[in-house]
């Protein structure tokens, strides 16, 4: 029993009803005893009143028997013992004897009277007593008893009435708080139910009760609650639907970053802060000749030590911790030769976090062998002869301009062997040029095993070869014409059952005793090889002055008198041709070309004189005369474009030049940027620290620096990263016959490339028809210059408005090749 009543006490609603029984039970005991109070005091107050009354009505009743006839009060007495609920008399006189009886025992002592003030209980009988008297005379007193049994019964019944009324209403009350206490439990129990474990997912709201008390607005706020908390589960469920889209799509992209870094052909390789392997593609295995797996983790320069394929020397400890303590974003390691034959680049980049700090590093690795291959075939393009495999004219140009400087540095003697075959035009007309060029690569092939290591056989074209001997004597060539001259004289060449024998005349020149510069060296070996076939061919001469009607006539006159002449006198003069945009026609700038003027007012073209000018070393003064000339007038037309000017290889030596120029620049205020300085590739590269110098000098002064005649030493590619030339001028010989040639379009087309790759400008010159142009245009060429656009004039449209123009292109028919 008291284990059942204790989980009843614990409830809200056990809890209610027993505090409710508790307090109406209080309320009853207090009301009863308050409710008996004051009926005992009614009661008392009432028969105070009827004694006071009694008193009142016997004292007037007595007085005059008793004065009168005192025997006679008996009978009165009996009268009065009638009286309603009168218990008993006593009448006294004043003497205090009694003088009748009616109702009480003779000799018993008579009680004291009661007092109605509430100091004492009133019994069954009020004992009362009351004082006669006549005239203020004291006559006596009457004692007489009154009976309250009627007072008490009316008191217990009404005492009754009022414990059953309250009990009654303390049952209504219980009924009542337990009717309430129900409805508001259930309302509870249904908050708690719809509160339960998982509840409020699926939570539907509670019926509101009606009204607006604690019930209904507590059931209002539970249901905000719950319509708040599901809404909320819902936007949680939400999101974590989308944090795992979101997570899928990363995952997702991760496989497809991952899927890309496996077909990629580079080498790519992850490492953290203490070069332990993160991640790794494929390609990065392949490289390296590393077993794909497990990788992750380790040490990378361990795991490359133990590599199959690895560099030739390198310290790959050291290689990867100067890296990992390198500050820099992206570090290039330029190239490994690896042990099974290729060449790889090395390429290291910062990973960062987005607070900045360093996460790791990626490597990416690249095979470039087959772009070596490219490179080294394309110079080979460049330097040899498709036909017969031997040096061309590019590289035999070269050569001399090498050999010459070399000869002049050391007070040495260059030789240059001239010949041709004699007749072969007879072979090409009569058995083809088929037949023509199997004889071509026989004559190299068997002039090849005469010629040493030191020097160089050409193919300068049809025909014509020439051998280059460096440190030599006399003596030794014409030990070598004489071996040439005979083995060529005992070749037998058979072509459709016809055998040949072909012949050759060789010329023979010196430097320096036959000519002063290479252009003039090859002008007179040609000329001694005309000697040799005037002698009756199949044989050699070497060059006599006094037999080169060329010689004898240029002898007339002296060129450096000439040259110091028009240097006082004002003798040279500056034309000007305009170099445009390719793909807009737009003028950029103009290119100063020197002219001499002779006594009649003919021009002399450059040709004639610069050889002699550098020969005499007064190419330096007309290098200073053109620099100041075009920096007056680049000061005189604020307005007009920009300046070309070409400086001599003879003024590397000069280290005063960058000087001089930038001091002009300055006292005339012209921004140095209008005026650009080009150098000769050929001068450049042949001494390559000279130049590097006089380059760097120039770019303090605010010049632009252009690279001229390049490719025509296509093999110092290499030298590019030394000479920090802003543009590059692709050598006209390429372009001359552009389409029909597609060796040249090869060469072009790298050259644009490799000058587009290291952030270069380039100009193409020698543009003499719309054909070329195009070609120059497809080929992402910058700028051009030729006769196709306009011709040198002393008085170039730019100088006079200085603005840009569209070209009206010259007509193919009236082109005359270009010269300087």
């Amino acid at each position: 029993m008291r284990l059942s009543v204790l989980p009843f006490l614990r409830t809200l609603r056990g809890r209610l009803l027993t505090a409710c029984v508790l307090v109406q039970l209080l309320v009853l005991a207090l009301v009863l005893v308050n409710t008996s109070r004051v009926w005992h005091d009614a009661a008392r107050q009432a028969l105070g009143t009827r004694v006071a009354a009694l008193s009142q009505l016997f004292a007037a009743t007595l007085a005059v028997p008793l004065q009168t006839n005192p025997a006679g009060t008996g009978l009165l007495l009996d009268t009065l013992l009638s009286v309603e609920s009168i218990d008993y008399l006593v009448l006294t006189n004043a003497r205090g004897e009694v003088v009748a009886t009616k109702g009480w025992p003779l000799g018993q002592a008579l009680p004291p009277p009661d007092r109605f003030d509430g100091s004492q209980n009133i019994g069954a009988n009020v004992h009362a007593v009351a004082p006669i008297s006549a005239a203020g005379v004291h006559l006596g007193e009457l004692h007489f008893g009154v009976s309250a049994q009627s007072w008490h019964a009316a008191i217990d019944r009404l005492s009754a009435q009022n414990a059953a009324i309250l009990i009654s209403g303390l049952i209504a009350t219980l009924l009542l708080m337990a009717l309430f206490g129900m409805w508001l439990t259930r309302t509870l129990n249904r908050l708690i139910d719809a509160g339960g474990s998982g509840g409020l997912r699926y939570f539907s709201p509670l019926p509101t009760p009606t009204g607006n008390d604690e019930i209904a607005q507590l059931t209002r706020r539970f249901n905000d609650m719950g319509v708040a908390v599901r809404e909320r589960i819902k936007e949680l469920g939400e999101a974590r639907q989308r944090g795992e889209i979101h997570l899928a799509r990363a995952e997702t992209e991760r496989a497809r970053l991952t899927a890309l870094l496996s077909a990629m052909r580079f080498g790519v390789l992850f490492v953290d802060n203490d070069n332990r392997i993160v991640f790794h593609n494929p390609a990065f295995c392949a490289l390296w000749g590393i077993a794909d797996g497990g990788l992750a983790g380790r040490a990378v320069a361990e795991v490359l030590q133990q590599s199959f394929n690895r560099p030739l020397q390198i310290d790959l400890p050291g290689h990867y911790s100067d890296a990992a303590t390198a500050d820099q974003k992206r570090i290039d390691f330029g190239e490994l030769a690896m042990s099974d034959g290729r060449v790889i680049t090395q390429q290291c980049y910062r990973v960062a976090e987005r607070d900045g700090s360093a996460s790791g590093r990626m490597w990416l690795y690249e095979d470039v062998t087959q772009a070596r291959q490219l490179a080294e075939r394309m110079v080979n393009l460049a330097e040899r002869d498709s036909l017969t495999g031997l040096y061309n004219r590019h590289r035999f140009q070269e050569e001399l301009a090498r050999m010459v400087l070399d000869a002049e540095r050391r007070q040495g003697t260059t030789a240059l062997l001239f010949f041709d075959l004699d007749e072969f035009k007879y072979v090409n007309d009569t058995l083809g040029h088929a037949a023509g060029d199997e004889l071509l690569k026989a004559i190299a092939r068997e002039v090849a095993t005469q010629v040493r290591r030191h020097e160089v056989l050409a193919r300068l074209g049809g025909d014509e070869f020439a051998v280059l001997l460096p440190d030599c004597t006399v003596f030794e060539v014409g030990k070598l014409a004489d071996r040439l001259v005979s083995r060529i004289a005992r070749m037998q060449f058979s072509t459709d059952g016809q055998v040949l024998r072909p012949s050759t005349s060789i010329g023979v020149a010196l430097y320096p005793q036959h000519a002063c510069n290479a252009a003039e060296l090859v002008a007179h070996a040609d000329a001694a090889m005309y000697q040799a076939k005037a002698a009756g061919k199949s044989t050699w001469r070497m060059y006599r002055a006094e037999s080169d009607p060329a010689r004898i006539a240029s002898s007339r006159l002296s060129w450096k008198e000439r040259i110091v002449d028009a240097l006082e006198t004002d003798g040279f003069e500056l034309h000007f041709q305009g170099i445009y945009r390719t793909h807009s026609r737009e003028l950029m700038h103009l290119e100063a070309l020197l002219r001499m003027k002779d006594a009649g007012g003919t021009l002399i073209m450059p040709g004639y004189f610069i050889g002699h000018a550098e020969k005499t070393g007064k190419i330096v003064d007309i290098d200073r005369w053109v620099i100041k000339r075009t920096i007056e007038l680049l000061a005189a037309r604020p307005h007009m474009p920009s300046i070309a000017i070409n400086i001599s290889g003879r003024s590397f030596d000069e280290p005063e030049l960058p000087e001089f120029i930038g001091r002009l620049l300055r006292l005339h205020c012209v921004d140095p940027t209008r005026l650009l300085v080009e150098l000769t590739e050929t001068a450049a590269v042949s001494d390559i620290g000279e130049a590097q110098r006089f380059i760097d000098a120039l770019r303090v002064t605010g010049c632009t620096v252009c690279l001229d005649d390049f490719g025509n030493g296509f093999a110092s590619f290499a030298y590019l990263k030394q000479l920090k030339a802003d543009i590059l001028k692709i050598d006209g010989l390429f372009i001359r016959d552009l389409p029909n040639d597609a060796d040249s379009q090869i060469f072009v087309r790298g050259m644009v490339a490799m000058a587009h790759d290291m952030g270069k400008t380039t100009i193409a010159e020698f543009v003499e028809n719309e054909t070329i142009y195009r070609m120059l245009l497809e080929m992402g060429v910058d700028l051009v210059q030729g006769y196709y656009l306009d011709r040198p004039c002393h008085d170039h449209p730019g100088l006079l408005r200085g603005l840009t123009r569209d070209v009206e292109p010259e007509k193919e028919n009236d082109h005359v090749p270009q010269s300087e």
